[in-house]
């Protein structure tokens, strides 16, 4: 080992020896210790030909045989809290890598430093950097240069404590994680037990679901400045080491409100799905063309179709059901009521293969989550005994009535909901005893101190608490509440899937294929008088004759279920317009009866339900005025006659002001 700087020699030593010639081996280890923090990172040594450290004593620099120079940044000058000492307590540089330990559950330490300094106030836009982590002597250490950017949707917009997503510029594995350029880091700032995520991530992989995160957890330091304890993950993306399918025919979906065609309308990789009106984005195959995604929506339709109709054969025959059935025990056992939005489910479809549901990302709206102070609260583990699909998940008897019926129309079949009870029970026994057992290491791990240079001993956890006070919480009676709250949960339901009816056997339908185009069979016309005083509230709701529709589509009301009819919003020329709406049918429309975006248009009233013949309507009370009038359509398809309904609205706008 040869020490190359040290605090004590501060003038003298860099004045006799600005470098240090090393052996040409394969790698060198090189040590920085500053403030009692370690921090250590590998040197290829192959074309190395010395080691500076720069006049300010916050970088150190590589030469190489090429006259090119590795600029490797610290804390810089300027920064200190207490405990965290600026500046460099010694470098030392070894010969060769150290026997690495690859526990997994000590918490490591991630130096990003940006270019300039610049802070990251973007999601969109990288900013170069340079990362280095130090890994405790566990896995080999990395320095690598990349970029940054923040990540996330309401995590980025409403806290302080930021998400990041960072981009290597070369591939390289990440704590014992396999190679890859994009990483994770999540900052599981609601969550103050910090192991919600790595609960439900180890059960959805003792569960069986693929592609599951590894977990890791380090310390993040930007430009020297200590930003918290922050979860590692892995990028969800097509690759080798992530979502392993054919690069050529292989598709990536993710059901989210944020990334579809709602929320995101511009973006050209998203469409509302054909039956069951979900927000798809197609996160794989990138830069799309129009023919791929119509196939990939047509594709979509027919799995929509099998399972409107409760056809066990033709929806075994397109998706994994065992990976569809552990999403939603999933999605139960943490009642992640973004399921009903939905947000962040994930599916793809191998080459030749069937959909499957994978990896099971995001779960910091799980756990009975207090939503009445999403923007700064931290309340979880209330009720154990709500429920999102119910006792009757056919007839959506859970407490989320706005569940869509694409994630339950399967109990329609006697097979399926068999199938469902007999995987629950393969592993309900011990889905508490495993993944927590696990977790368990990792909470040790957040809880374990370091010795820092004054000779005190802190947590990661404990210096995590320090940073980001949240008054009224602590990490340990959290964990408690998440422990017991679970352990609860899961005999709560046990006793659900139990009392789950079986339907009666019947032999698969046919289903027909969706028309591609509908003939327009009959009009029914509404009107009302809405008052701009009762915004977005109004005392009535539009009720639609179900027995009217019938006869117009020519068919019997009794078919007239979820399976068989859809409800879309119409523009005003006729085409099809987005369903931008809470519910599961509706939308905003503009006052010239245009479906429109909430945040980004100019949204007058609305349409919206969770029921195909009883709709909730409303005005926006600040665009919204006396004596103005709108008409609006929502249209009925009926794929059996390959008929349509026009259902046209008319409101009048009472009681506002006007000149």
């Amino acid at each position: 080992m040869a020490k190359i700087y040290c605090k004590c020699l501060l003038g003298c030593f860099l004045a006799l020896l600005p470098s240090l010639v090393l052996a040409q081996t394969d790698w060198m280890q090189m040590h920085v210790s500053q403030g009692g923090y370690p921090w250590a990172f590998p040197i290829p040594t192959r074309n190395v030909t010395g080691v500076t450290v720069s006049d300010d004593h916050q970088t150190v620099i590589v030469g190489t045989e090429d006259q090119r120079t590795i600029e490797v940044p610290y804390l810089r000058a300027g920064y200190a809290t207490a405990n965290w000492a600026v500046g460099l307590d010694s470098i030392t540089v070894e010969d060769s890598l150290a026997d690495w330990g690859r526990d997994k559950y000590k918490v490591f330490a991630i130096h990003v430093t940006t270019e300039d300094g610049a802070e990251i106030t973007s999601k969109e836009n990288y900013i170069p950097c340079f990362v280095s982590v130090d890994t405790r002597g566990q896995y080999p250490q990395l320095g690598v240069s990349g970029r940054i950017r923040g990540r996330g949707n309401s995590t980025w917009e409403w806290y302080e404590k930021k998400p990041y997503r960072i981009k290597f510029d070369t591939g390289n594995k990440l704590l014992g994680i396999a190679k890859n350029k994009d990483w994770v880091l999540l900052a599981n700032w609601r969550d103050v037990t910090k192991v919600m995520n790595t609960y439900c991530s180890l059960a959805a992989d003792y569960m069986g679901l693929p592609f599951t995160t590894p977990i890791r957890f380090a310390e993040l330091f930007i430009n020297g400045e200590y930003r918290g304890l922050y979860q590692v993950a892995e990028q969800v993306e097509v690759g080798k080491n992530r979502v392993d399918i054919d690069e050529e025919q292989g598709i990536l979906l993710t059901l989210d409100a944020d990334d579809g065609p709602n929320l995101s309308p511009n973006s050209g990789d998203n469409f509302w799905s054909a039956v069951y009106r979900l927000p798809v984005c197609v996160k794989y195959p990138k830069d799309l063309t129009r023919e791929q995604l119509d196939s990939i929506k047509a594709d979509f339709a027919r799995l929509e179709q099998a399972i409107s109709y409760g056809s066990y054969s033709a929806a075994d025959s397109l998706m994994d059901l065992p990976s569809f059935i552990a999403m939603l025990q999933l999605q139960e056992l943490a009642y992640n009521v973004e399921l009903e939005a939905p947000r962040s489910l994930f599916l793809f479809r191998d080459k030749g293969g069937k959909w499957t549901w994978g990896p099971a990302w995001d779960w910091d709206a799980g756990f009975d989550f207090s939503w009445s102070d999403m923007y700064t609260g931290h309340t979880y583990f209330r009720s154990y005994q709500t429920s999102l699909l119910g006792t009757d998940p056919y007839k959506r008897t859970g407490s989320r009535g706005g569940l869509n019926h694409f994630f339950s129309d399967l109990f329609q079949n006697r097979k399926f909901t068999e199938q469902f009870k007999t995987q629950w029970a393969s592993y309900a026994d011990s889905l508490f005893l495993k993944p927590w057992a696990e977790t368990q290491l990792y909470i040790n791990g957040l809880d374990d101190a370091i010795r820092l240079s004054d000779g005190s001993y802190t947590s990661p956890q404990g210096r995590e608490d320090k940073r980001w006070p949240i008054s009224g919480f602590t990490p340990s009676n959290e964990r408690l509440k998440m422990k017991k709250w679970l352990k609860n949960r899961l005999t709560y339901i046990n006793s659900l899937i139990d009392v789950i009816p079986l339907p009666e056997e019947r032999e698969d339908p046919d289903i027909p294929d969706l028309p591609t185009s509908y003939k327009i069979s009959g009009t029914i016309t509404k009107a009302y008088t809405m008052q701009q005083s009762g915004g977005y509230s109004q005392n009535f709701k539009v009720e639609i004759d179900k027995d009217e529709v019938a006869a117009l589509l020519g068919t019997d009301a009794s078919e007239l279920t979820p399976a068989t009819l859809a409800l879309v919003p119409l523009n005003a020329d006729g085409s099809e317009g987005s369903n931008t709406a809470a519910g599961t049918y509706g939308a905003w429309f503009d006052d010239d009866g245009n479906t429109t975006n909430f945040n980004s248009g100019y949204p007058y009233v609305y349409l919206e339900s969770n029921d195909l013949f009883s709709w909730h309507c409303g005005c926006h009370p600040n665009n919204s005025w006396s004596c103005d009038d709108c008409t609006v359509t929502m249209q009925y398809r009926h794929a059996a006659t390959a008929s349509a309904v026009n259902v046209r609205v008319s409101f009048s706008i009472q009681g506002g002001w006007w000149w």
